[in-house]
């Protein structure tokens, strides 16, 4: 059986080092990481009451992993649409924003 890795862009552990590796991309990866990582703290955020009404759902560790691991996931590639969206308003005028293509050293995990 062969297992996925959950996302690409999940941030490191160490807040520093994520954002170490972070300055080290171009404007044009930050900008998709970061949209990326704000949709996925929103679907969190929504999914987090609903998942909690499952039966059998607890409030502990493992409920938060859970909710994380399909913010991620639901968040990954073209996601729900908002990070596109943010990515465009993150683009200065002028400059074009990479619209539907995921850039290529945009892997940030440890």
């Amino acid at each position: 059986m062969q297992v996925a890795a959950l996302t690409s862009t999940l941030p490191a552990a160490d807040p520093a080092r994520f954002a170490d590796r972070l300055n080290q991309m171009s404007p044009v990866e930050q900008r998709h990481v970061v949209a990326q990582q704000f949709e996925a703290i929103l679907l969190r955020q929504l999914l987090a009451p609903a998942l909690q009404t499952m039966p059998g759902a607890g409030n502990g560790i493992y409920s938060y992993m859970l909710t994380d691991a399909f913010a991620q996931k639901l968040s990954a590639g073209h996601g729900m649409g908002l990070a596109g969206m943010l990515e465009r308003q993150f683009t200065p005028r002028g400059e074009t924003a990479a619209s539907g293509s995921s850039p290529s050293s945009a892997s940030v995990a440890q």
